[in-house]
Order: structure tokens, then C-alpha cells, then sequence
């Protein structure tokens, strides 16, 4: 749900305005703190992000998001994105570097359109700010990645 609602530039507060419920139960949702959210709850949280109830809830199976995805990038955290792109294919690392770079220049756009003080536009720099690290620790794995080692 945090990416979803991050990529529409929403803070907490926003996402529980146009759902209709408290601040306290999206950020408890997101935390992880309500594991179960009603269901009434999660129906109105998808209609105001524009999404399915089912596509805000994490996988019960015990599966993980594709990794090497823009989603999964953008919505792990720093120790599990390092990990996911430890053992990734050289491929795979290249395809995500350019979802990410395209991801920037989307959000760089986005960003000019925006008034220069509003709450929008300091949520948007701040998750600039993370695609572009994203974006370096991409680019230095594909540097490190053993495909590219040049042998003696």
C-alpha cells in the first residue's frame, strides 16, 4: 500500500482524508501494527488509491514481490533492497536501473509542475531523493557484478 500511495505523491494523512478513515489506521496498516484490516476498511482505502482491495494487501503464501522490480524496489527497505540486488542477474540489474531511471525522469517532470512550497512537492523531492540512491546502488552492482570482471 506505501508505494501505491507514495506513487500518487499522498502522505498518511491525505490517504486517510479521501478513504474516509482515521490517520491511525493507515499508518497501522502500513506498519504492519493491523495485520488483518477490515475489509470495509481496506474497500475504502482501494477506492480512493484507484486499485482493487486485494492489490493493497501483502501476498498470505509467504511469497515475496518480483524481485528486481520498480514496486519491489521502491517499497523495500535499505537492508532487503542491498540483499536483493547482491546475487541478481546482470540482466535483471540492467532492467531495473533503466525502470528506475525512467521512474526519475517521470518524477523530475512531476516535480516542476508542482508550487514551489506545497506539501506535494517536499513528499516528491524526498522520494526523488530514494530513487536516485536506489539508482547509485544499482549502478554499483552492476559495476561489482562478477559478469563484468575482467580477468587478468
Amino acid at each position: 500500500m506505501i508505494s501505491i500511495r507514495e506513487s500518487r505523491m499522498w502522505t498518511q494523512i491525505r490517504l486517510a482524508r479521501e478513504a474516509g478513515v482515521s490517520p491511525t489506521t493507515v499508518s497501522g496498516i502500513e506498519s504492519g501494527r493491523i495485520e488483518r484490516p477490515h475489509f470495509g476498511t481496506l474497500r475504502k482505502l482501494a477506492r480512493a488509491l484507484g486499485v482493487r482491495p486485494e492489490d493493497l494487501l501483502a501476498p498470505r503464501d509467504g511469497t515475496e514481490r518480483a524481485p528486481l522490480s520498480l514496486e519491489w524496489a521502491l517499497s523495500s527497505g535499505e537492508e532487503e533492497f542491498e540483499r536483493g540486488l547482491e546475487h541478481a542477474p546482470l540482466e535483471g540489474l540492467r532492467a531495473l536501473s533503466r525502470a528506475l531511471a525512467q521512474e526519475m525522469e517521470r518524477l523530475r517532470k512531476l516535480y516542476e509542475t508542482l508550487p514551489e512550497e506545497s506539501e506535494q512537492r517536499r513528499v516528491l523531492k524526498a522520494r526523488i531523493r530514494r530513487v536516485a540512491a536506489d539508482s547509485g546502488s544499482v549502478e554499483a552492482s552492476i559495476l561489482a557484478h562478477p559478469e563484468n570482471r575482467r580477468t587478468p
